[in-house]
C-alpha cells in the first residue's frame, strides 16, 4: 500500500488542481480508510466502467458525463468543516483589518493637515 494520508503533507503532482479539490480528496479517502492515490484510481476506474457500461445512442445529452455517486456525493462533515472553517477565517480577518482602517483615517488626517501647513506656508 501507498503513504497513509493521516501521514501529513506530501507533494500532488496532478497540476491544476484546486486546493478545495485536493482538501476534497484527501477528506473522501480518509473517510474510506484508503490513500489519495487509491481514491483517485477507484473514481477513475468506477468513471471508466460507467462511460463504457452504456452507450452514447441510448443517454441524453446532459448524462454523458455523469459521474458515479461516489464522486458527487461531497461527504456532508467535509463540506461543513470547510465551511465553519471558511467563517472563522473571515471573522479573523475582519477583526485583523479593524485596527487597520483607524490607522488609515489617521494617516489621512495627518496628510491633509500636513498639506494645509505647507500650503500656507508656500
Amino acid at each position: 500500500m501507498g503513504k497513509s494520508v493521516k501521514t501529513g503533507k506530501f507533494p500532488w503532482s496532478i497540476k491544476g488542481v484546486s486546493v478545495e479539490a485536493r482538501d476534497f480528496v484527501r477528506t473522501a479517502a480518509a473517510e474510506r480508510g484508503i490513500t489519495m492515490g487509491e481514491w483517485l484510481t477507484n473514481v477513475i476506474q468506477n468513471e471508466t466502467k460507467a462511460f463504457q457500461s452504456t452507450s452514447v445512442s441510448q443517454q441524453k445529452t446532459n448524462d454523458v458525463f455523469k459521474t458515479p455517486q461516489m464522486v458527487t456525493e461531497v461527504p456532508k462533515r467535509a463540506e461543513d468543516r470547510l465551511l465553519k472553517k471558511l467563517d472563522e477565517t473571515e471573522d479573523r480577518v475582519l477583526e485583523a483589518v479593524k485596527p487597520l482602517k483607524e490607522i488609515v483615517l489617521k494617516l489621512s488626517l495627518r496628510l491633509e493637515a500636513l498639506e494645509s501647513r505647507h500650503e500656507i506656508e508656500r
